[in-house]
């Protein structure tokens, strides 16, 4: 296989960008898991949290670079403190864009935003995880927390259902939290674009055009075996051998039914 991956030559005709989240711990799987995403139509390609932990960074971002130069690359760090020197890190080695939590300082997000400033084609997305209470229900804590990350600058605001909550309460997928954040939050006309993750499922990624939010987050829904009891569109967490022929074209081919229902 080419060390050097062919990019997209177009974006799709009615504009909704789909963006991977290489979830998985070792950096060759996600190239392949890349590789699959690209082929299928993905034009950004982000590296999950566990990922960059698992191998670094530097590591990851350049090497992700290298092999997708046309493709956007999001470095998921869920920033914290040091906005600048961290933030400034992942965009120095290959990342365009980098999460930065929203219950962080104001000053940490402000510095993130000046670190993205002085590279072109660089932004800061504030993740929202934790701001919708225990239960999910908080949909102004949600709105709080997107008019704060417009207003100190940031690029983007990402609705964010995390793992452990979702995987605590499977009724937070199944009562559609995520698009009561987004609706919610796409009412308001900010003016910061807005991303939805979080066990996305593809009905819920099909209602997000209709508020106006064009970039999906495809993330932990591409194998074709369901971990525990768990089923594809109520949550989604799937396995995936990539040492199997017929599990990649699986994988493959649910990106692409992915993208083609979404796009309907």
């Amino acid at each position: 296989m080419s060390d050097t991956h062919r990019d997209l030559d177009q974006t799709p005709p009615d504009n909704i960008t789909f963006q991977l989240s290489l979830d998985v711990k070792d950096l060759e799987d996600a190239v392949e898991l890349a590789r699959l995403g690209a082929d299928a139509g993905v034009q950004v390609i982000e590296a999950g949290t566990i990922l960059i932990l698992s191998e670094g960074g530097k590591r990851v971002l350049s090497r992700l670079r290298d092999l997708f130069p046309n493709h956007p690359i999001v470095a998921d760090i869920k920033c914290m403190d040091g906005g600048a020197p961290e933030v400034g890190l992942m965009f120095e080695v290959g990342a365009s864009k980098v999460t930065v939590m929203s219950a962080s300082s104001d000053a940490t997000i402000r510095f993130a935003v000046q670190a993205a400033s002085k590279r072109p084609g660089c932004a800061v997305m504030v993740d929202t995880m934790g701001c919708g209470r225990q239960d999910g229900l908080d949909v102004m804590g949600q709105i709080a927390a997107a008019r704060r990350a417009r207003d100190l600058g940031a690029q983007y605001v990402v609705l964010h259902l995390g793992y452990d909550e979702r995987t605590a309460n499977r009724k937070m997928v199944e009562d559609n939290v995520l698009l009561k954040w987004a609706e919610a939050v796409a009412k308001q006309n900010l003016g910061i674009p807005i991303q939805v993750v979080g066990g996305l499922t593809m009905a819920q990624a099909k209602e997000l055009p209709k508020f106006g939010i064009n970039e999906i987050v495809i993330s932990m829904n591409l194998g074709s075996r369901p971990v525990g009891d768990m089923q594809y569109d109520k949550i989604t967490a799937f396995s995936v051998d990539l040492h199997d022929p017929e599990d990649r074209e699986r994988v493959t081919d649910r990106i692409k039914q992915f993208i083609a229902e979404v796009r309907q």
